[in-house]
């Protein structure tokens, strides 16, 4: 009786309008939530394990609902046989740069510019950002619970600071010194900008 109540919970939590043509995003944790967050886990490493991808970079961004979310996220990824390298707290850029560099497939909890309730997943497969149709297939699966469960996930975490740094320095050919300025504001990039600038 009680797995019966949380597929109910579960499906009374997707909200379809979360599940935008680039990306997922929502107010937390009216629209997104853990459970959400776990089934999206298992629906996109079902459709990642279908196309050859068994590992999955995830990172997140500096809100305050990111640990809670990417904690779901990995169970969920976990739990249908993908391994996962875990970046942490990055900007998009540098999850993109994992997901091309330590693998092929990622996600990213982010809000972007969105207010500070808001939280969402920005996602890569294949090398490939993915959109329009796989994005409604996933919201599908979510609410028909078809993904496939499979024993074999763990979890890595690979801090990627230092190899995206260099890459980034490595196209800067300066002919003068420079005086530079940062004003991240409240986002993710202030961990990392004044490193690599």
């Amino acid at each position: 009786m009680a797995l019966q109540q949380q597929k109910v919970q579960l499906s009374m939590q997707v909200t379809s309008a979360a599940f935008k043509a680039y990306d997922i995003r929502g107010i937390v944790p009216a629209a997104l939530n853990e459970l959400m967050a776990e089934a999206l886990g298992k629906a996109f490493g079902t459709c990642a394990l279908r196309e050859g991808q068994k590992v999955v970079a995830v990172g997140r961004d500096g809100r305050l609902s990111g640990p809670d979310l990417v904690a779901a996220l990995v169970r969920g990824l976990v739990a249908v046989g993908v391994d996962v390298i875990d970046v942490g707290a990055v900007t998009t850029p540098m999850l993109y740069f994992a997901a091309n560099t330590l693998c092929e497939s990622g996600i990213q909890v982010t809000g972007s510019h969105n207010p500070k309730d808001y939280n969402g997943f920005k996602m890569v497969m294949g090398g490939r950002a993915i959109y329009g149709q796989e994005i409604q297939a996933l919201r599908q699966m979510i609410e028909d619970e078809t993904w496939q469960l499979a024993s074999g996930g763990r979890v890595r975490n690979i801090s990627v600071d230092a190899p995206y740094r260099d890459r980034i320095v490595s196209d800067i050919k300066l002919k003068r010194r420079m005086k530079v300025v940062v004003d991240s504001g409240n986002g993710i990039a202030g961990a990392t900008a004044p490193g690599i600038l």
